[in-house]
């Protein structure tokens, strides 16, 4: 079978314009993948991996928890409640963005059904001249008339999982970000593989 000319021309013509939709495709999901990637700093920088973290000690060991911890939360739950841009994701990792923060907001709900009045007393204090707003966990509200207590580990038990569980999807939500543009692909395969090394 011989080559001509105007056939070797025909392929290297195909070959280009792939290559010339490949790279518009690519300008495409780059812009979209940074702006997602904006948007994930600005999460990642209101609630804080550490916050998280302590969050877990606080219910179950401290029996207190700042007020302040739940207010990024709350801004977060009221953006997605609201479709802010500030938590609309269009990139190519966009459904797995979502689906993680939609977790952590979920968990953050289920928490805040557990930190309530009468479970958990609001207190303010003044020191210095700055007020310090908490929750204090109400040992009282688990004791029938006879003050046996009841149930009131169970309760912590459940109110320190929830904030387990945020912290769980806040650390996938990290990983789901971290992807490159040339693994986006292979995100299905590649997400459950990295979730299960770094126990998530």
């Amino acid at each position: 079978m011989e080559l001509t000319w105007s056939a070797v021309k025909e392929v290297l013509f195909a070959v280009g314009s792939v290559a010339g939709v490949l790279a518009l495709l690519r300008t495409v999901f780059e812009a979209r993948l940074q702006r997602d990637t904006s948007r994930v700093e600005r999460i990642k920088k209101m609630v804080n991996e550490q916050r998280l973290v302590d969050l877990e000690g606080r219910i179950y060991a401290n029996r207190e928890v700042p007020a302040d911890d739940f207010e990024p939360f709350d801004q977060l739950a009221h953006e997605r409640r609201t479709n802010q841009e500030v938590v609309r994701f269009t990139g190519p990792t966009s459904r797995a963005l979502t689906e993680q923060l939609e977790v952590l907001l979920a968990s953050y709900a289920k928490l805040r059904e557990y930190i309530q009045v009468n479970e958990w007393e609001p207190r303010t204090q003044t020191v210095d001249g700055v007020e310090y707003r908490s929750w204090i966990f109400n040992k009282g509200a688990f004791e029938d008339q006879s003050e046996i207590a009841r149930n009131y580990a169970k309760h912590l038990d459940e109110a320190a999982e929830q904030a387990l569980n945020m912290r769980l999807a806040f650390q996938r939500f990290q990983l789901v970000a971290e992807l490159h543009l040339l693994e986006v692909p292979l995100a299905k395969w590649l997400l459950p593989r990295r979730f299960k090394t770094h126990g998530l």
